[in-house]
């Protein structure tokens, strides 16, 4: 997954959501009293995501959601929190994905793998900015939607105090003084989604990245520096909240070993890869794979971002006609903030309408 460096600049339009909404309320008002009152209560969103979470029935609903970040005045604050409620309302999509935007501070220089031990720990108070946007977003659309903020893994939040090429060659020099550092910064998130937990989230969207061909390969090392951390916090999480989206990113690089890394991480559901190990691996045989939902199923540089919304309808029809029972329709990753916002509708309203 992206980290908050590497989001774009551009905004999402509201103007057609605003006209439909509008129009929508007004017919709605024009109803017969009689007709109003034989409609049965519709589902709440929250409700259609948990039918597929149930793995003893058969939903008859495709939930859908796409993330990409905001720009940089939208990040924090009231703007931050209108920019996610706009978002979601615009696209119809099923859960409220908080953004996470903040940086660890590089409050030292990391030259060696013994500087690894003086990485601090950061406290509840350090994540405020998130925290005040999560807590926001639980008043205004809980109700509706499960909110589900983001937890970067101790890797992506290491990257962001030294440069990859450090990171890994410290790794190979010494990887039990650089897991004094990981260690830290893992007990720093598990402040986080602690804090995020009391405040109302009913879950968070996991991350882990470390374990591609082009980072830690090697299985011990990754046992080592990545796997420990991540399932320290990732059961911690699991204890916490109710529904967790594991997200296996593979934004920096492709998995040459996959199966037998990840199929024992928590996770109600799980976020995949469109390939692992040298081939393509559909939403089926991750369902086979973790014996959970799972999520993901289109490109994000693909059709769903250059194509015409009739392209995405039929691309999505192809996800979703050799999917499992219980999936959610979503990207690989993070999608292109200036992304169509008519393309991203077509992909939730046909995966809604699927198996009507």
């Amino acid at each position: 997954m992206n980290t908050p460096n590497q989001s774009c600049s551009a905004s999402i339009n509201r103007r057609q959501f605003i006209a439909t909404s509008a129009l929508a309320a007004a017919s709605a008002g024009n109803l017969p009293n009689t007709f109003a009152k034989s409609v049965a209560p519709a589902k709440s969103k929250r409700d259609l995501v948990m039918q597929v979470l149930d793995k003893s029935g058969k939903p008859n609903y495709v939930p859908a959601a796409f993330f990409l970040h905001f720009p940089a005045g939208q990040h924090t604050g009231d703007a931050a929190i209108k920019a996610h409620l706009d978002y979601f309302r615009a696209t119809g999509m099923d859960l409220v994905k908080v953004q996470f935007e903040q940086r660890y501070p590089k409050t030292l220089e990391v030259k060696t793998p013994a500087d690894w031990a003086k990485i601090p720990i950061l406290k509840e108070e350090w994540f405020e900015p998130t925290l005040y946007v999560i807590r926001g977003l639980v008043k205004a659309a809980k109700p509706e939607a499960l909110i589900i903020p983001t937890m970067y893994s101790h890797y992506q939040m290491a990257n962001m105090v030294v440069p990859k090429e450090t990171l890994l060659k410290h790794v190979q020099e010494d990887p039990e003084a650089v897991s004094r550092g990981m260690e830290n910064i893992a007990l720093s998130i598990m402040n986080y989604v602690r804090a995020a937990a009391k405040a109302g989230a009913d879950g968070f969207y996991t991350c882990s990245q470390g374990g591609e061909s082009n980072a830690v390969a090697d299985r011990a090392l990754f046992n080592r520096v990545i796997k420990n951390f991540d399932m320290l916090v990732q059961k911690e999480v699991a204890q916490l909240t109710p529904v967790n989206i594991l997200h296996v990113c593979d934004y920096e690089g492709a998995y040459g070993e996959f199966n037998n890394r990840f199929a024992d991480y928590p996770g109600q559901v799980v976020s995949v890869p469109l390939a692992a190990e040298g081939k393509p691996l559909s939403l089926k045989q991750a369902a086979d794979l973790f014996n959970r939902p799972v999520m993901g199923g289109l490109d994000r540089h693909g059709v769903l971002s250059t194509g015409t919304p009739a392209e995405v309808k039929k691309a999505v029809e192809q996800v979703l006609k050799d999917a499992p029972s219980h999936v959610i329709l979503g990207a690989n990753c993070t999608v292109r903030t200036d992304i169509p916002v008519q393309n991203l509708q077509m992909a939730i309203k046909t995966a809604h309408g699927f198996r009507a």
